[in-house]
């Protein structure tokens, strides 16, 4: 009997000793501090031509002002196609050279004179023939020759009359834009910064290199853009919106706050258990929240944050079970 009760105290002390773990366990998880890492938009520019890069204008670290040349391209061919769309061009614009207009004027006019004398001279055999002075098949010969001359000199008025027209519109355009396209080529053979101030992170080029087309040449941070993304639980969704206030605080310089703006709030949780039925569980669904941080000099991408939430007016009754209620991320 006596071991029958010992046997039964230590199984007790056992199943309360687990009670308490577990509960200790599913309280810890509950508790959601909403610390992240400050993290940077990141952009990463190269050339959809390439070439073979003939200068480099900055190196790794270095503060690049909006739209600053990095990476110079040498690509002779494209140099050699804009030259002649500019002349192509130029020659369009300029239409035919006075020259060749009265090159053609001349033609006319002589084919003209020809036409006149041929004619003539059908209406001359006419009158032998009615006489009997002639054949029909001279008179033939003529108006074959008269038809023919009055045909070329047509043409002639035709191509006279095109020439002080000048160019089509539809061939100017399509010039322009064989300009533009030599043009936008062109330009794909500098590689420069986005418009707005900029840190070159990595250069993954040097002098010499030949570049295949769409290899990247750079990688540049936006320390202007700088965000944080934490995770809040399910219950906390009633109090966030886009475009809320929220504060950041640099664990390392704790008297150090930053704004932020909630930019995007996720719309499928993370981390959700296979069977969420009782309200204490859902507490186990978080989402992430994006918060947009206010650029500022004592930001740095890397640094470890806590966010606080002025919406959050306190934590939720499930929190407050628990016992151990963070102060990070609820309104004092």
């Amino acid at each position: 009997m006596k071991i029958f009760f010992r046997l039964l105290v230590l199984v007790l002390a056992i199943a309360g000793v687990s009670v308490y773990f577990w509960r200790g366990i599913g309280e810890a998880s509950r508790e959601y501090p909403l610390s992240g890492t400050v993290e940077c938009d990141e952009v990463h520019v190269g050339s959809r031509y390439g070439g073979r890069v003939s200068r480099i204008h900055w190196q790794e670290g270095d503060t690049l002002p909006p739209g600053a040349l990095i990476v110079e391209l040498d690509a002779p061919e494209l140099t050699a196609r804009l030259e002649a769309a500019r002349a192509a061009l130029s020659e369009a614009l300029n239409g035919p050279r006075p020259q060749e207009i009265a090159a053609a004027k001349s033609e006319w006019e002589a084919l003209s004179a020809e036409l006149d004398y041929a004619r003539s001279d059908v209406r001359r055999l006419r009158e032998l023939l009615r006489q009997g002075s002639t054949a029909q098949a001279e008179l033939d010969a003529a108006e074959s020759k008269a038809a023919y001359l009055e045909k070329s000199a047509e043409a002639a008025h035709k191509r006279y009359e095109l020439l002080v027209a000048g160019t089509r519109p539809e061939r100017i355009a399509q010039v322009r834009a064989q300009l533009a396209e030599a043009e936008a080529l062109l330009s794909e053979t500098i590689v420069c910064a986005p418009p707005t101030t900029s840190v070159l992170e990595s250069l993954n080029v040097k002098v010499g290199d030949v570049l295949t087309a769409g290899r990247e040449v750079a990688t540049l941070i936006l320390e202007d853009h700088l965000y944080v993304r934490v995770y809040v639980p399910a219950t906390w969704l009633g109090y966030l919106r886009v475009g809320d206030e929220a504060i950041v605080v640099p664990d390392a310089m704790p008297d150090c706050t930053v704004r932020a703006t909630i930019e995007q709030i996720a719309r499928a949780a993370e981390f959700t258990p296979r069977n969420v039925q009782t309200p204490a569980d859902r507490i186990e669904q978080v989402y992430a929240v994006k918060l947009r941080l206010t650029p500022t000099a004592q930001i740095r991408p890397g640094m470890t944050v806590a966010a606080k939430f002025a919406n959050v007016p306190k934590p939720p009754p499930e929190f407050r079970r628990s016992g151990k209620i963070r102060a990070q991320g609820f309104a004092p």
